[in-house]
């Protein structure tokens, strides 16, 4: 046997527990970075979906009703502009239905964010700038404002803080593919409690 032969046998006989370790830990730590990765992905997700019965499912600390979808809608005010849309999309305004019986459960509701989804899965969030479009509040908390009610015109009622008991509406709009807009699913979602969403039905 040649030295060079022995060299290397040696080195392998001396070196036997690093390479055992390594053996298994590199499949380890990469088994450990794709679960790690997979929660962090499953957990940030809205996949487990509470669908909204035709009578109303209480959720989050409010009876939620189902909502109602225009494709698109006119303009909520007489002589407003309406802004000219990407080739191949279409506006879509959601109302959705909820009610209180106690008005603290108003803070509870804070932080919700309202989405579109496709049966493919794909998510719209709603449209920043589209005042023209939305009628009443936003959010999940209804509608209270300090400011005089008559610069609001026939909006005004809406903006009336919610009553304990009594459903209120608030609006959403979403600007989506024209593929997809006759099958969206208006979806409401709270950070706190993902990977849960709220599923209206259409």
């Amino acid at each position: 046997m040649t030295g060079a032969r022995r060299a290397r046998r040696g080195w392998f006989r001396r070196n036997t527990v690093a390479l055992a370790t390594l053996v298994v830990a590199i499949p380890l730590a990469g088994w450990w970075t794709t679960r790690s990765d997979y929660k962090s992905w499953y957990d940030d997700e809205p996949r487990d979906a509470v669908d909204v019965a035709a009578g109303g499912t209480s959720y989050n600390g409010a009876t939620w009703y189902a909502a109602s979808v225009e494709e698109s809608p006119r303009p909520s005010r007489a002589g407003s502009d309406q802004d000219e849309l990407p080739d191949g999309t279409t506006r879509i305004r959601v109302y959705f239905r909820l009610q209180v019986d106690n008005l603290s459960a108003l803070d509870g509701l804070g932080g919700c964010r309202m989405h579109l989804r496709a049966p493919d899965g794909r998510i719209w969030d709603e449209t920043q700038l589209a005042d023209d479009y939305q009628d009443r509040p936003t959010g999940c908390t209804g509608g209270s404002d300090d400011q005089p009610s008559s610069w609001r015109g026939a909006a005004a009622p809406y903006y009336l803080k919610p009553v304990a008991g009594k459903p209120f509406e608030t609006v959403a709009v979403f600007v989506v593919p024209s593929s997809v807009a006759g099958s969206v699913q208006p979806t409401v979602t709270w950070a706190t409690k993902l990977p849960q969403y709220l599923a209206f039905p259409r």
